[in-house]
């Protein structure tokens, strides 16, 4: 007994000095032999796609046949014992006849930790044995403990692999990433953030964020004190523009483990929006001129001599030609101001609601009479002054009355309401049309994006006005949206907070906060 204890003992300690299996698992081998007085052992891993097989003994290389066929016996038996040759082509389930020319006795045990069989552990012998309760503890305590070993093994090659991975990710990224723990203490710099913030990543390891990086939007961010989109951009030193992204860590319990944050490098990008809107901005300035001019030339044809009906028609229809292309330069300047990626800021100013929707009903009214719609306005008493983008709001809601004349067919009707809901300013725009679809109503109010139908043919559009109502809206932190049915018609709608910047006498912040100014 003592000397089995003092086997086991020796293994123990084998396998608490760790190392790799191929270090480790000869060794183990050779003293599981001594204690099992066996003639020959084999222990096989399941490892894809070839199984690894140790051995040791004399006996070994007699045992390899048996190897799949012993590994499927086992499959569904705690162990395999095999005393004498009368045992084994009842317990082989008579698939290996000629294991009783070989052995006389056999021992097989899985390898199981962490309810995963890693493999089977065997020993032969070629006489036969009688294998004593306390000798088979041994033994299974010995198969228990090398299923461990052989676990713990195995993550730490799998830990060792996805550290390897993690850091060609990290050391290969051209965006600079952070990870901190939950006390928000530096985890990982990657040689891109080392670079974007002029940091030492070996220096500022394990010491809290706040001590490392000077900038208080990131340190909010990976602290948890702000979320995603607050910090809006970030430039550093050097004139790079990111991005920063942050995500959380949770362990298997669900708690929060760190923070990981990504900075995506929007230099390049930003660069083409600003070289965009600028070429657009002196293209659309460019076009203003000769536009003006042509227009200007054509309506005074009239007045240099008498025109007949044919040259009466062609110069309304230049005219009208004219206008169309002033129109669609107007809304690319202004599609191009509102972009959500642009840098537009509203100029607002006392906006008086109710003028603004009378004054754009009355200046749609001879459009209307043409197609004998009937255009009015429906508006309360009682809608405040607010403090909006006077220019932008008639905008949008020139759009929605312009729309709804058009895709309106004779003898109907559109109505222009104001008013307040909810601490909203409303605005709606509802007219007798054919209606809208529920997949249409879905991407209405993207950029560039028409109901496609057959009445439409002959309506000309550009898709830009439904875009430039929502991001109007948007800018005062409200929304737009459609109601409609086909068939029915339908009502756009426009809503404004009645809060913060938007009401008269009060003005942001640097923070983004609101105050009164007095008046």
């Amino acid at each position: 007994m003592n000397d089995n204890q003092s086997l086991l003992l020796e293994i123990a300690q084998r396998i608490a000095a760790g190392g790799s299996l191929g270090a480790m698992l000869p060794d183990i081998l050779n003293a599981t032999l001594r204690l099992a007085g066996a003639d020959g052992i084999r222990l096989v891993l399941n490892i894809s796609p070839m199984p690894m097989v140790y051995v040791s003994g004399a006996a070994a290389a007699k045992m390899v046949k048996f190897d799949a066929v012993i590994a499927d016996v086992l499959a569904d038996q705690e162990s395999l014992i095999i005393s004498n040759v009368n045992e084994a082509q009842k317990k082989l389930r008579n698939r290996i006849e000629d294991f009783r020319d070989l052995f006389g006795a056999m021992l097989a045990l899985p390898l199981t930790a962490q309810q995963t069989t890693h493999g089977l552990l065997w020993m032969a012998y070629e006489e036969p044995q009688q294998f004593d309760a306390e000798a088979l503890t041994y033994l299974r305590i010995l198969a228990a403990q090398m299923a461990v070993a052989i676990a713990n093994s195995r993550a730490v090659d799998e830990a060792r692999r996805r550290r390897q991975q993690l850091a060609a990710i990290l050391t290969s990224s051209a965006d600079p990433i952070l990870v901190v723990d939950e006390k928000s203490a530096i985890l990982v710099l990657n040689p891109a953030a080392e670079a974007a913030l002029q940091v030492d990543a070996d220096a500022a390891m394990g010491k809290p964020i706040a001590d490392v990086i000077a900038v208080p939007p990131l340190v909010d961010l990976l602290e948890g004190s702000a979320r995603n989109g607050e910090g809006v951009e970030w430039q550093n030193e050097a004139g790079h523009f990111f991005f920063p992204n942050v995500s959380e860590i949770h362990n298997e319990q669900g708690e929060l483990a760190g923070r990981v944050l990504l900075l995506r490098d929007i230099t390049r990008y930003r660069n083409l929006r600003d070289n965009q809107s600028e070429f657009v901005s002196t293209v659309s300035h460019d076009l203003r001129s000769p536009l003006t001019y042509m227009h200007g030339y054509a309506t005074m044809l009239p007045m240099v001599g008498e025109l007949n009906e044919k040259q009466k028609s062609f110069a309304e229809k230049i005219i009208l030609g004219i206008a169309q292309m002033t129109d669609l330069v107007d809304k690319i300047l202004d599609a191009s101001r509102l972009d959500p990626d642009g840098n537009y800021e509203l100029n607002r100013e006392a906006c008086d609601v109710t003028k603004i929707v009378n004054d754009i009903v009355g200046n749609h009214q001879q459009a209307a009479e043409k197609k004998n719609i009937s255009l009015i306005s429906d508006m309360p008493t009682g809608v405040p002054i607010l403090n909006l983008d006077d220019v932008m709001v008639r905008r949008a809601l020139n759009n929605l009355v312009d729309n709804a004349i058009k895709y309106t067919p004779d003898n109907g009707s559109v109505t222009v309401s104001a008013g307040v809901q909810d601490n909203n300013l409303m605005l709606a725009v509802s007219d007798t049309g054919l209606g809208i679809s529920e997949e249409n109503q879905k991407h209405l109010f993207e950029r560039f994006r028409r109901v496609r139908r057959r009445e439409h043919q002959t309506i000309k559009g550009n898709g830009l006005g439904l875009f430039i109502v929502k991001s109007v809206a948007q800018k005062h932190g409200g929304d737009a949206w459609v109601e409609s049915v086909e068939g029915q018609g339908s009502t756009f709608a426009i809503r404004i907070p009645l809060e913060g910047v938007n009401l008269l006498g009060a003005e942001s912040k640097r923070d983004g906060s609101v105050e009164k100014v007095a008046e």
